[in-house]
């Protein structure tokens, strides 16, 4: 995917008509379960170059994730928040480059620290970004 997607981009659609609500209103029960399966499938919102992920809201350059949010450039993870270059995370929170992890927050290559540590690192890697 190499766009931003969102929300209202993903209304039932056949071949690539977006569907009017005078045609939704005709469909029967069936019609619309399938419609709605298509709909969310494979869902992404407001995610940007993301590949092979489902249900994720606004990540970017994500391969292989599910049910992340606010996820960047992170491979395989699964259930994570706010995380950054991780591989293989499940269940996380506000991890830098991480990978194997579960149910974690707070970590920068796999080393666990407080919130204010972990915010404070953060911002002197930001910082010193090109050092």
């Amino acid at each position: 995917m190499s766009e931003w997607i969102s929300t209202e981009e993903r209304l039932p659609k056949v071949g690539q008509k977006v569907m009017t609500k005078e045609e939704i209103l005709k469909m029967g029960k069936n019609e619309l379960l399938k419609a709605f399966l298509v709909l969310t499938e494979n869902y992404f919102a407001y995610c940007y170059n993301c590949k092979n992920c489902d249900h994720c809201y606004y990540c970017y350059n994500c391969d292989h994730c599910d049910n992340c949010n606010h996820c960047y450039y992170c491979y395989n993870c699964d259930q994570c928040d706010n995380c950054n270059h991780c591989d293989n995370c499940y269940n996380c929170e506000y991890c830098y480059l991480c990978t194997g992890q579960t149910g974690k927050r707070y970590m920068i290559l796999n080393v666990q620290f407080t919130k204010e540590e972990y915010e404070q690192k953060l911002k002197e890697i930001v910082e010193n970004k090109g050092d």
